[in-house]
């Protein structure tokens, strides 16, 4: 990792000195020795960067190494600020070109910067000369890289008598091979992708010795490729495989020629091992003498790198996943035990944790295996456990060694990139556009000829995905590209980064220099405060200016009321989020951050007002404001020309921040405008030119008074000025008045919108225009009073289909509407597959048979009652509905249901009969429906599908029913806050299928379950005696039950019972004997406190009962983390906030 700093520290010195800015401050000579002495040195960091794996002196020479080039960069910085400040200086005192006096200040900053080039030459000079004595050769990269070579070198011989976790993936292929591979015209070319160590050359080694596979081929050749892709030694290692003989002959043509009568007509499968070549001709050369075979014939490559896979594949990749962690835990017991030791529960406890560490990487469980196969000891398997991965025993068959191949292939450009990403928590979900902002104010990437940036480090980020360095890649809803790193891959960055990433608390901690500090981030949660390089000093903000050489500081939710005036002296800070702190203010000193490139206040509800000079901030790209309650911009943002983000921008009264701030600014993203209404007229408007090709996201906001007297024609005349571009993907219009929409919201203008919101714009009457928008997929309307979305009377709209790609709708307060469109037919709404419908109370549904997800809030029973129109339905939630006493029978039609949701029908007494005809139904969720007393028992005959069952806060729920026979297909039972409940059925033992049940806020019952029993006349409490019969129930919860004393002896009846979870049970005394009988896997006893006492490790009285099971968990606290939020029970939710 040092050579790419090195590299990065050369450039700027060498621009540094073109500018002549050493000359400026008298060190010209210096610097130029400086990058003499940098290059020296950079010569030997390549063999270095291999040998510190072997040896900790080289370690710790390129941790001097690094700390003195950390020096030197700050020295870079700290010229160039001032350097930017005479320049402001001049520029405000009309001069063109720097003073040519000095004053005091100037001479005595020459003298200090003088006296530090020095002391960074000093430095440098002993660590070159230490450099000698480990005879580091200046190797080049070709060089290194054919010394793995000779490491890495496979054949088609499996070593593993048996293989784990892999059935699927081979079974996979080797049909592709032998039954679909004569679809294919052309050769078929199968890569397998995926990062070090999940097993890719022992997948290609299982279908390189299937039984089909070799029936099917006239001939299977196998070649380790590693880097060395030269056609002339593939050609022959693929001939010799042939002949089974070393080929002497050295001609290409030659060779060429024996390889195509070798293969001509045959029906062969060529495995290409361990391929890292990413150049297309080498490739086609290869390829072009492949094809000879016959028909049939097949290619398979194994390699990290996806960009491998785009270059050779002929079909899509096959992406290796991890190995379940039962796989994992097989393959690490085969290694660990072997066949003849005997299995201690102590080391399996503990080897089941080392398992989960190795997060389904087979190399990892493999090599852990075979670390502990000599080792009883628990002492010893405790140390692996705790250990990081690159502090243990390492040979070249272990997992960081493999995976560092990945990293020795990097370009130096990105190394550095790479390892940088071990500042995140493993497993965290990774910002991409945050991480390049990392980069960019550590200095790593540049802007390159016509690339900014950002462009660079999309590129980088692109490469390290296409190395197989990054997976799980998603976009959020807001665009948003987050990502995960493997925590086998995180451990490789984190052996790299060689001062490493110490998190430490903000109370107390001993005193140490700050000076080296770059990146801080100071947590609200566990009040942490993670640092790198690594660092004990506690965070104070009174002590912040000793964080002198910061690049990165992050507040997030933090307590913060205000920052510090000395932040001001933080003049190498390029990047500051301050998201969701209590500031009311930022300091004016902030103003002069010459370098600061991003300043983050989103989410900052106290602050009103930026700083007046922020227009000084002459570098800053970045500028994140949503979520502040501003009440105007800072004079001047126009003079951030560098500027590409500005997500809100709020106009102000009178003079102040106006539109036309806007015109010379080349944003990109997203822009949020507000308090549209004090727009005076349209040609101010007009002078904002939000035409700009990088916007892809525009909200306008019209924050009308009820006093506000401005006029409706107005705003029509403002919202045509502000016409985007035509690629524009996301569409907000709030708070707009006029009765029609401005001329550009059509389809020639917005050709590439895909959402559009039209909120509380209450006068607008028609929307026709919006129903020929060819791509448009999801329309959010509130607070308008259309009668029609689509009435086709203003527009002059003729084309057939309407809404042609549409898929979402949201409708919210139409009190005027009376349907989606005037007209009916198969043509309008074709992909309309999902809608959210709330208080429409004019509503009727038209047939929409691609509608397949339906959530329908405050509807009238008109409105219910057209549901059957919607026969395609799949999922339908049904709520908040205060006057229905009975649910109209609207269910017969709906044979395709899946799910059904009905909640908050506060006055419902029961369910219809219809319920029976929802045959196709999986999963029923009835909750807060207090006047419900039973389940239909005819009702539920049909629902011989049903899977889940959820019953919740039905309050006079008396009785099941027993119907419950018919659930046939019942897996998951789940009834919580019903506190009439007094039963149980019996017919509940008839489900066979039924293996979870969470029973949550109920009273407990009587073991006779046909007497209603009242809480004052009972002595003891247990759970309902009818579950003792569901033999097959694998996971049981219960949870809330104050008054539950014990649990029954028949639990030890349930033998496959896996997993009890028992919350907030207050009053459970003991567990039952029969639990050192159970089968469990997992116990979690959760707020239980006598419980907790009972069961503690080693000590308490029940102790013995649960000490064979291998998962336990005790905690009087109730684990918010074990909400999931995931499920479908919050998948309506907007925001959530603790």
């Amino acid at each position: 990792m040092a050579e790419a700093f090195v590299e990065v520290l050369l450039q700027n010195l060498s621009s540094f000195i073109q500018k002549e800015l050493g000359l400026f401050y008298g060190v010209n000579e210096e610097l130029r020795k400086l990058s003499s002495l940098l290059s020296t040195i950079k010569a030997v960091l390549q063999d270095a960067d291999q040998e510190q794996l072997k040896e900790k002196a080289i370690r710790n020479w390129l941790q001097k190494l690094n700390c003195a080039t950390y020096e030197v960069d700050d020295v870079l910085d700290e010229c160039a600020v001032k350097a930017i400040r005479l320049q402001e200086k001049s520029r405000r005192i009309g001069c063109i070109s720097m003073p040519s006096g000095f004053t005091l200040e100037d001479l005595l900053f020459r003298r200090q910067i003088g006296k530090k080039v020095k002391d960074a030459i000093r430095k440098l000079d002993g660590i070159a000369e230490e450099r000698l004595k480990f005879h580091l050769s200046e190797a080049t990269s070709k060089k290194r890289l054919s010394t793995t070579d000779e490491v890495r070198e496979t054949g088609f011989v499996l070593t593993s008598a048996e293989v784990y976790g892999r059935d699927n993936d081979k079974r996979k292929i080797v049909e592709i091979l032998t039954k679909h591979v004569d679809d294919f015209q052309e050769l078929l070319v199968l890569p397998i992708v995926g990062m070090g160590g999940l097993g890719k050359t022992t997948l290609a080694q299982l279908i390189y010795n299937d039984v089909l596979v070799h029936e099917h081929f006239d001939l299977k050749i196998w070649v380790c490729v590693s880097h060395n892709f030269d056609e002339k030694r593939l050609i022959r290692a693929i001939l010799e495989a042939i002949v089974g003989k070393d080929i002497n002959v050295s001609e290409l043509a030659s060779l060429q020629s024996q390889l195509i009568n070798l293969l001509r007509g045959k029906r062969y499968l060529l495995i290409l091992d361990d391929v890292w070549n990413e150049d297309q001709d080498k490739w086609d050369k290869l390829n072009a003498l492949l094809t000879i075979g016959s028909r049939g014939t097949s290619v398979i490559t194994t390699t990290r790198l996806g960009k491998v896979a785009s270059i050779m594949g002929t079909v899509q990749p096959h992406r290796l996943s991890c190995l379940s962690e039962y796989d994992c835990w097989l393959l690490f017991k085969q290694r660990a035990f072997g066949l003849d030791r005997k299995e201690s529960s102590k080391l399996v406890v503990i080897g089941k944790e080392i398992v989960r560490r190795c997060c389904g990487v087979p190399l990892a469980a493999k090599a852990l295996g075979s670390l502990l196969r000599f080792k009883s000891d628990e002492k010893e398997w405790l140390f692996v456990r705790e250990s990081d991965f690159w502090n243990l025993p390492q040979d070249e068959s272990s997992i960081l060694p493999a995976l560092r191949l990945s990293y020795f292939h990097l370009p130096q450009v990105l190394r550095h990139c790479f390892a940088y990403c071990a500042i995140f928590e493993k497993g965290s979900k990774i910002d991409k556009e945050e991480l390049i902002h990392f980069w960019m104010a550590n200095g790593f990437i540049s802007s390159e000829g016509n690339l900014e940036p950002e462009d660079k480090g999309n590129e980088v980020w692109n490469e390290l995905y296409w190395r197989s360095l990054f997976q799980e890649v998603q976009q959020t809803s807001d665009g948003k590209m987050l990502f995960k790193i493997h925590d086998l891959v995180h451990d490789l960055a984190q052996s790299i980064m060689d001062d490493g990433i110490h998190a430490t608390k903000l109370e107390g901690g001993e005193k140490i220099s700050t000076s080296r500090i770059r990146h801080a981030t100071i947590h609200a949660e566990d009040k942490s405060f993670l640092a790198f390089p690594k660092s004990n000093m506690p965070y104070n903000p009174s002590t912040i200016a000793m964080y002198g050489s910061l690049r990165v500081l992050i507040f997030c939710s933090v307590q913060l009321k205000e920052l510090p005036s000395a932040i001001g002296n933080l003049i190498h800070l390029r990047y500051l989020d301050l998201f969701s702190t209590c500031i009311e203010s930022l300091p004016q000193s902030i103003c002069s951050l010459q370098n600061l490139q991003m300043l983050s206040v989103e989410d900052c509800c106290l602050l009103r007002v930026l700083p007046k000079h922020l227009n000084y901030l002459r570098n800053l790209r970045h500028l994140r404001l949503r979520g502040c309650p501003l009440s105007h911009m800072p004079p001047n943002i126009a003079q951030l020309t560098h500027l590409k983000t500005l997500n809100k921008f709020v106009v102000g009264k009178k003079r102040c921040s106006k539109l036309s701030e806007l015109r010379d600014l080349n944003l990109q993203g997203e822009l949020v405008i507000e308090h549209l209404e004090r727009v005076e007229n349209h040609m101010e408007a007009k002078e904002a030119l939000l035409s700009k090709q990088n916007l892809h996201s525009l909200a306008l906001y019209w924050n009308h008074s009820v006093l506000c007297e401005s006029s409706n024609d107005v705003d029509l005349q403002v919202l045509e000025a502000l016409e985007p571009h035509s690629d524009l993907k996301h569409l907000k219009v709030s708070g707009f008045r006029s009765t029609s929409l401005a001329s550009w919201m059509r389809a020639s203008v917005l050709r590439t919108i895909i959402t559009l919101y039209l909120h509380d714009c209450k006068y607008c009457l028609h929307l026709s225009q919006l129903a020929e928008l060819p791509c448009l997929k999801y329309l959010s309307l509130r607070g308008i009073h259309v009668e029609y979305i689509d009435s086709d009377v203003e527009s002059g709209v003729c084309q057939l289909i309407k809404f042609p790609s549409l898929e979402s709708l949201e409708m919210c307060k139409l009190p005027n509407l009376n349907g989606v469109s005037i007209e009916e037919g198969e043509e309008q709404f074709p992909s309309l597959h999902k809608m959210w419908i709330e208080n429409c109370p004019l509503l009727t549904f038209p047939r929409l048979l691609s509608l397949r997800n339906l959530r329908i809030l405050k509807c009238s029973t008109m409105t219910l009652a057209s549901i059957s129109n919607l026969c395609g339905l799949t999922c339908l939630e049904i709520g908040n509905n205060k006057e229905l006493t009975s649910f109209p029978e609207v269910l017969t039609n709906l044979t395709d249901l899946e799910i059904l949701r009905i909640e908050d029908f506060s006055k419902l007494e029961v369910l219809p009969n219809s319920l029976a005809s929802l045959t196709a139904l999986k999963s029923l969720r009835i909750n807060y429906c207090h006047q419900l007393e039973s389940l239909p028992e005819q009702g539920l005959q049909g629902l011989t599908s049903v899977r889940k069952l959820s019953i919740g806060c039905c309050d006079r729920l008396k009785y099941l029913s027993k119907g419950f026979q018919h659930l046939t297909s019942l897996e998951e039972l789940e009834i919580f806050g019903c506190p009439e409940l007094v039963s149980f059925p019996q017919e509940i033992k008839h489900l066979n299928s039924l293996h979870r049940v969470h029973l949550g806020g109920l009273p407990m019952f009587h073991s006779g379950e046909d007497t209603v029993i009242h809480p004052e006349e009972l002595v003891f409490w247990q759970l309902p005696e009818a579950l003792r019969h569901v033999h097959n129930l694998q996971s049981l919860s219960v949870c809330r039950f104050p008054s539950l004393t014990l649990l029954p002896e028949w639990l030890g009846e349930l033998t496959f019972l896996k997993e009890l979870n028992i919350v907030q049970c207050d009053n459970l005394a003991s567990l039952p004997e029969c639990m050192d009988r159970m089968n469990l896997q997992s116990l979690n006893i959760l707020g239980c406190a006598i419980l907790e006492k009972r069961c503690n490790q080693g000590q308490g009285e029940d102790w013995f009962k649960i000490e064979h099971i291998p998962k336990v968990k005790i905690s009087q606290n109730c684990d918010f983390l074990s909400i999931n939020l995931s499920s479908e029970r919050f998948s309506s939710l907007r925001r959530f906030h603790l």
